[in-house]
């Protein structure tokens, strides 16, 4: 008796794990975004760690289509999104969906083409123009809500955003947190956003050994970035959004 009670219990268990229902994340690749694999595969390994699926969806955003999406991820766009698709996203958010908005600098994704900040004015967050740019720069961000503990970031020409609650920063000439490249909002009827205004990190760039403010003044390819955290950093986001 004892053992088929034991069995039993064995079986429900197993059988609630079974039906926890799997996280959804939605890549949008739908506005010109270049499809990089090594990124693809991160994405794959953080969603595996959460109990999540990446979904790369390469049409039109729509209210149907996000009504059970638990992340809307929106990377590097250079493509204007439709007022359809920007009423959607907004009301996904007002619903309790979540949104990670990561923007590069202008000429990478102009805001004027874009029309990003239209997404996230609703809820009083801004993307600004460029701020000064400082080579190999770094970012830093700080423990909180988000992170566990302070987190080392590439970091290497981008935007400020305003709004919202600050937790990463660019870091200046001196080495000291400069002006916020990342924000967070809680949102009424528990929407979640996190705006990023700078993109390094999210393509998971940065080295152990790397000396901030080195290489060659734009030239990827002559410069070790410093940075090493990008990938916890962008582990620890996604999980923030979808753990609500």
């Amino acid at each position: 008796m004892f053992r088929i009670a034991v069995l039993l219990i064995i079986t429900v268990f197993a059988a609630l794990a079974n039906s926890t229902p799997k996280k959804s994340i939605v890549y949008d690749l739908a506005h010109g975004q270049r499809v990089m694999a090594h990124v693809d595969k991160q994405h794959q390994h953080i969603a595996k760690q959460l109990n999540a699926t990446v979904i790369n969806s390469t049409t039109p955003l729509s209210e149907k289509q996000l009504e059970n999406t638990s992340l809307l991820y929106i990377r590097a766009p250079n493509q204007a999104f439709s007022d359809a698709e920007i009423n959607a996203i907004v009301q996904y958010v007002r619903n309790g969906g979540s949104l990670l908005l990561v923007v590069d600098e202008e000429r990478r994704q102009p805001l004027q083409t874009t029309q990003v900040n239209r997404l996230i004015s609703p809820f009083s967050m801004m993307l600004t123009q460029d701020t000064p740019y400082l080579h190999n720069a770094g970012a830093i961000a700080f423990a909180g809500e988000i992170n566990r503990q302070v987190r080392e970031l590439a970091f290497s020409g981008g935007r400020a955003v305003v709004g919202g609650t600050p937790f990463a920063f660019q870091i200046t000439k001196e080495g000291k947190p400069g002006l916020p490249f990342a924000a967070y909002k809680n949102i009424d009827g528990s929407g979640r956003i996190v705006v990023m205004g700078e993109g390094m990190a999210s393509i998971f760039m940065g080295e152990d050994d790397a000396v901030r403010m080195s290489g060659e003044h734009r030239n990827p390819r002559n410069t070790k970035y410093w940075g090493k955290d990008s990938q916890i950093f962008m582990q620890e986001i996604i999980h923030w959004l979808t753990s609500r």
